[in-house]
């Protein structure tokens, strides 16, 4: 009976600032950032139990009403912990845990390796960037230098980060 009496005797006030602090925790909980919905919803719901406090709960239905708070926010991170790791939450980038590189970055980077020394041509200008033929396949480059013409002889001289540097080559 005690129990009921907290929530059937709230009045308006109170019974406000609970609705909108469990809305605001309820927003944390499934679009996490920065914190201001889940701080500033505990707090309007730590405001809504003192303001019941003051309009007259006595030790034991305070006691019940601080216990039904901590309850709602247990359940609130146990669903948030769930949800992390097997619902929508868990494929969001706050939750990844695998790498932004592609899966073949390394396999990508030793066949490119392979192309150190080799020579082919441009395709198009290269001013910093642009397209080699090398061994009958195009790739994306940059040339180390200074701008190369259409159809020079280019060499590849470094491979770093997937990126194929490359020098006018005079045969």
């Amino acid at each position: 009976m005690e129990f009921l009496e907290i929530f059937t005797q709230m009045s308006w006030i109170p019974a406000l600032l609970f609705g909108v602090g469990l809305v605001l925790v309820l927003i944390e909980l499934f679009v996490p950032g920065f914190g201001f919905f889940g701080i500033t919803g505990s707090l309007t719901i730590i405001a809504g139990i003192v303001v019941r406090i003051v309009q007259g709960l006595n030790l034991l239905q305070s006691i019940y009403l601080i216990l039904v708070v901590i309850a709602f926010f247990v359940v609130c991170v146990a669903i948030m912990i769930h949800s992390a790791r097997y619902g929508a939450l868990g494929r969001t980038g706050l939750f990844e845990t695998h790498s932004t590189l592609d899966k073949d970055y390394d396999k990508t980077s030793k066949e490119l390796r392979k192309l150190v020394g080799q020579s082919g041509r441009a395709v198009g200008v290269l001013n910093l960037g642009g397209k080699a033929k090398i061994h009958g396949k195009i790739y994306d480059v940059v040339s180390v230098k200074s701008y190369i013409e259409n159809g020079a002889h280019i060499k590849v001289v470094q491979i770093k980060d997937n990126t194929i540097f490359v020098r006018k080559w005079f045969e």
